[in-house]
């Protein structure tokens, strides 16, 4: 649904392209406060049940949005279907973590980046296919995806905190939202890491807001982008494992500066027109960017967060892909409004370069804290 959220708002209930951006912005704002909320809770209440509440009531919103026409009450369901989906994401990272030693959390990150994305490059061809025929089969097909993933984790998926593990760490057991904030706040290196994950972010996601309309405007279908764009979920399932067990090898903050690059050339090359064959080859570039750095910030963030904040870590880094979604996705389309396509991908370069340069300016810092751990 998300994929084509940006089409749905802007062509079939013919909101505009402005308000379709918009509401992509709003899915972002709900992701923010999702992500921090169920940080804050993975560490209180437990893994498990935040990731059911937010599944369960993902499900419930998506058959709500499916008959929503009003704008506003449109653009305010999306707020809060985004805020409790992504409860989910700081708590499943938060376990993953508990699950694996700190040598093989790489690997495991990227496996589970493989699930999320072999999801995908079925959903992408699909849902080009269900919007062409019915974007409500699309909403409610994506609901039940979301209640039978949570029928899984009721039925089979043991909880991995434990009382016994918030009991050691007292402090942790009465800290609010706000304390935990604070102490979070106190690790600039931290701060840092996450500023330069979001500029990178504010550019992966016009892959998945600007990027569509980009391509209904010059002339392709919703089920030519579905099939293009899941190029990028295919390579991520084919490759994901491999590069990462070869890149283990290298320093994980070299390997995530490298990705950055890629990234940064991906959405760049698409200024030089609109042309199927650049289209292909960015996606191609930018996917490998995206392979290279995804199971290693997770990692680095699991590394470098303290055992009783795991998952309120997770969650603030949680927020930079939020917080892109917030950003990103408007600014986007304004840029593709006011000063066209050739301007939106070379801004998108360079903010991923500047991203870059953060990283390099941490690479110290971070290699330093990781050999220590």
């Amino acid at each position: 649904m998300v994929i084509f959220l940006s089409i749905y708002a802007s062509e079939q209930l013919g909101l505009g392209v402005t308000f379709a951006t918009a509401c992509i912005g709003v899915l972002g704002g709900g992701a923010m406060l999702g992500s921090v909320i169920g940080g804050q809770l993975a560490d209180r209440i437990g893994r498990r049940p935040v990731m059911l509440v937010a599944l369960f009531g993902g499900a419930a919103m998506l058959v709500f949005l499916s008959g929503v026409t009003n704008r506003w009450l449109f653009m305010a369901s999306v707020g809060l279907f985004s805020l409790l989906a992504h409860l989910y994401r700081p708590a499943a990272s938060a376990m993953i973590a508990d699950l694996v030693t700190v040598e093989a959390r790489p690997h495991a990150f990227a496996l589970h980046y493989i699930s999320i994305n072999l999801g995908f490059a079925i959903a992408a061809p699909l849902g080009g296919f269900l919007a062409a025929y019915s974007f409500t089969w699309l909403f409610w097909l994506d609901a039940a995806s979301l209640a039978l993933f949570a029928c899984i984790i009721a039925a089979m998926i043991p909880e991995t905190w434990s009382r016994e593990q918030q009991h050691a760490e007292e402090a942790s057991e009465r800290m609010t939202l706000g304390q935990a904030m604070s102490r979070m706040a106190l690790d600039r290196t931290f701060l840092l890491f996450c500023f330069s994950t979001l500029l990178i972010m504010l550019v992966f996601v016009q892959g998945f807001s600007t990027l569509p309309i980009y391509m209904k405007q010059i002339g392709f279908s919703n089920a030519e982008f579905g099939a293009l764009i899941s190029i990028n979920g295919i390579m991520i399932v084919l490759l994901q494992l491999p590069m990462t067990q070869w890149l283990s090898r290298f320093q994980a903050m070299g390997v995530i500066i490298a990705g950055g690059l890629l990234i940064a050339v991906g959405f760049g090359i698409n200024s030089f027109g609109p042309s199927v064959g650049i289209i292909v080859v960015g996606i191609c570039i930018w996917t490998l960017g995206e392979i290279m750095q995804a199971p290693f910030k997770q990692a680095i963030v699991s590394d470098l967060a303290p055992a009783d904040l795991r998952a309120s870590y997770m969650g603030l880094f949680s927020m930079c892909y939020a917080t892109a979604l917030t950003l990103g996705a408007p600014a986007g389309g304004e840029l593709l409004s006011r000063f066209g396509p050739g301007t939106l991908w070379s801004v998108a370069a360079f903010v991923a370069l500047l991203a870059v340069a953060v990283y390099i300016s941490i690479y110290a810092s971070i290699k330093q804290r990781l050999a220590a751990s």
